[in-house]
Formats: structure tokens, sequence, C-alpha cells
């Protein structure tokens, strides 16, 4: 009797999940920090019927836009069912994560083949570093989920003879997606690319997908904009923490500092930037427009530092040096998640990945393979280059990471049949 086709994705969905819920059933003594813990404060107070908690960060309180709303607000409805459990929150992320490969199964399917796409699903199903997002309280896991859907909604857009239902899927996808984490929005441009397929003597027609596309992000994304424009009385479109970003990296202590050099620090304890989180009457987006304006002075002012900030970060973000963020004391700052404390499994597969998926696009350019369309690749390789002139922590290299697993099993795919071809030449 013939196997059903969806059981062999549908088992690797499994394991995923059996996986994640194992790493969070070791990890029980859990206590969410730093970016978690402030994930947290905000579910629990949505939870509670009060909206957004009042900003950490402005002197008086007052309305706060720091994070994109969208995981928190995920966040709150799971602790509102569950009565703030974090545990409850993390078997949330687990059933993300395993929705992921389902997903990933799918776009891999539709470009390479169904055996690729299992080998990108199962590499995918256990490779640490998204295994390990499981056990944190991160918005990365979330936003992988929305990535890929609206990866494969663009693949079926393009696919179809209706396009533009799929147009509107990934639009929305992606609205939300760029709700979901600070530099969301870098999914923008590769959907509304992918979503323009020019056609000879009908241009309009070519055009008319990627419109309902940006339509649809548009609408998505408007009730928070004009939520944050009634908060602080200025164009906030998505978050307030550009400005608290840059500066944490754009300052003379993180300049000077020998130890760790170019790492990211919390503006509050940069003593340039003091005094304005001393001001009084000072409101947050009041706070992110100095900052952000005083920080990308400092790099225009200082361009061999940007440079250097971007390649220090380069090498963070793949885990090949630390020092991502440090503290008051310029003390490295030792934080939960991917990348941070440095598990010997997590920097391994990584480097496994790396050097499959470079074998990977060599098979692709010597077999002249499909190399799938530009705005797949172009979703990765926006993720690294935003994070590079900010900060490196690894996690922000995640929503990559499955793009990577893509070339990794394409390698894996290829080498294998090299193998065979050997043995059999060999017999």
């Amino acid at each position: 009797m013939e196997k059903p086709p969806w059981l062999a994705p549908a088992l690797l969905v499994g394991i995923a999940l059996l996986i994640r819920v194992a790493a969070i059933g070791g990890d029980l003594d859990y206590v969410p920090a730093h970016d978690a813990f402030d994930y947290d404060r905000h579910a629990r107070s949505i939870a509670a019927g009060e909206g957004f908690p009042e900003s950490g960060y402005a002197p008086e309180g007052g309305p706060t836009a720091l994070r994109p709303p969208v995981y928190p607000y995920f966040l709150g409805a799971v602790y509102a069912v569950f009565g703030d459990s974090v545990d409850a929150g993390r078997l949330a992320g687990a059933l993300l994560g395993a929705a992921s490969v389902w997903l990933l199964f799918l776009v891999v399917l539709r470009i390479w083949g169904r055996r690729v796409a299992l080998v990108a699903a199962a590499a995918a199903a256990v490779f640490p570093p998204l295994v390990l997002l499981s056990r944190e309280l991160l918005s990365e896991q979330l936003f992988i989920a929305l990535e890929l859907g609206a990866v494969l909604c663009v693949l079926e857009a393009r696919a179809s003879s209706r396009p533009l239902r799929w147009a509107a899927a990934a639009g929305a996808l992606c609205g939300i997606a760029t709700l979901t984490r600070n530099p969301g929005g870098v999914l923008i441009l590769p959907v509304l690319i992918g979503l323009w397929r020019p056609q000879p003597g009908a241009a309009a027609r070519g055009l008319a997908a990627p419109a309902v596309g940006l339509l649809c992000i548009l609408l998505v994304m408007t009730p928070w904009t004009l939520r944050n424009w009634s908060e602080f009385g200025r164009f906030v479109p998505v978050t307030s923490s550009t400005g608290f970003g840059l500066a944490g990296t754009y300052n003379d202590v993180s300049m000077d500092d020998a130890d760790h050099p170019a790492a990211w620090r919390t503006p509050v304890i940069v003593p340039e930037y003091e005094p304005l989180f001393q001001a009084p009457q000072v409101d947050e987006g009041t706070l992110d427009a100095t900052l952000r304006r005083e920080a990308v002075q400092f790099a225009w002012d200082h361009p061999g530092y940007a440079i250097e900030v971007s390649g220090r970060n380069l090498l963070r973000l793949f885990a090949v040096s630390g020092d991502s963020v440090v503290g008051r004391d310029s003390e490295l700052v030792v934080q939960r998640g991917i990348g941070s404390d440095r598990l010997p499994a997590e920097r391994l597969s990584l480097a496994l990945a790396l050097v499959l998926g470079a074998a990977g696009a060599l098979f692709i350019w010597r077999r002249r393979l499909p190399r799938g369309p530009l705005f797949l690749w172009l979703v990765p390789a926006l993720t690294v280059l935003v994070a590079l002139p900010v900060a490196g922590l690894p996690r922000y290299r995640a929503p990559a990471d499955p793009f990577i697993l893509i070339l990794g099993a394409i390698g894996i795919s290829c080498l294998w049949d090299e193998t065979r071809k050997r043995w059999a030449a060999g017999s």
C-alpha cells in the first residue's frame, strides 16, 4: 500500500515538536530576562486587559511602542487562556517552531522537489539554533513562521492563474510580520519584488499583484501607526526602538571599549545620552527620535567605526566571536537564547550548515539546478544586512537560518548523489 504523501513531512513536524518540548522540559527553572522579560511584562499587562504597559525608558513613563505589537498580543492571548504561564508561552513557541518546519517543506517542495524539501524540513526539525529558540519568549519564533508563510504565498501567486488572492495573503502576512519584530519591515521589499511579474504589453497587469500586496500591508499596519500618532503626536510607523538600537552602539563608550569593541549597551548607561533619560516631560517617541538623530550623526562623524561595527557584527551574528552586549561596567552580559551562552552544539551545527550551504550553492551553479527566485534569497540577505550596523546577537540571524538550511539540503542531496555514483562506478 502506497504511503500518503503527507506522512513523511507530518512525521518530521511531530519530531520537531517533540524535540522542542523536550528542550523546554529540560529547562523548567526558566525565568525571562532581558528582551524576554519585557515581552513577558507586556503580555501580562495585555492578559489583564490593560493593553501595553507604560514605557520603561521615558523618565515619567507614558506610552510605549518599543516593542512591535503582534508578539506581545500573541503571548498575551496565551497568558489570558493559561493564567500567565511562562511555560505555556514557551510551548506556544514550540508549536510555532514545528509549524515553521511544515512551511519550510512546502516552500522547498515548490522549487526543488520532494527529496530536497524533506531534507530541509528534517534539518530544521533538529537544528539547534532553531530548537533553542523554543526555550525563550522571543519574537523570532513567530516571525519565522510568518516569514515562511509570506514566501509560500508569493510562490503560489507566481504560479497561480488567479494571483491576486495569494498576493493579498502574502501582503497580510508580511504586514503582520512587520508588526512582530523590530526589523520585520525587511520582508516588505522581497515580497513586493516577488509579486511583481512583468508581462510584455501588459504592464498594469504585472503591477496588480504587488499593488494588492502593498495595500494589504498598509491595511494591516495602519491601525498601529495611527495608535502611535495618537500617543506620541509624531509618525512612528511600527516601533520607537530604532534610536535605542543605534545609540547603544554609536557612542564614545562603545567605540573606545578595548575589551569589547563596538559592542551594544543600553543607551541609559551611556554618559553622553544619560541627560535625555532624566529630562522631564519627554516621552518615548521624542527620546527615540533624539537618540536616532544623535546616533546617525555619530556614525557620520566616524565612518571608520561604522564599518568596524558592521564587520564585527557579521562575525557575531554567525557565532564566530562573542562580546555582543555589555553592561554598565563594560562587562559581558550573558543572555540566554541562541548565540549568547555559546553552546557547542549550536556553534558546530551552524558551522556544518554553512559548509553544506556553500556546497549547495556550488552545486546550483555547476549543475544548473533551480536557483530559486531572487526575492526568496533577498529575505535572508536583508535579514543579515539590517542587523550588521546595529547589533550582533546571533538570534537576530535566526530568520535567515531556514534559507541557509535550504542550501544545506541541496548540498546534502547532491553529495549523496555523487557518492552513489562513485559507489556504482566502483562496483
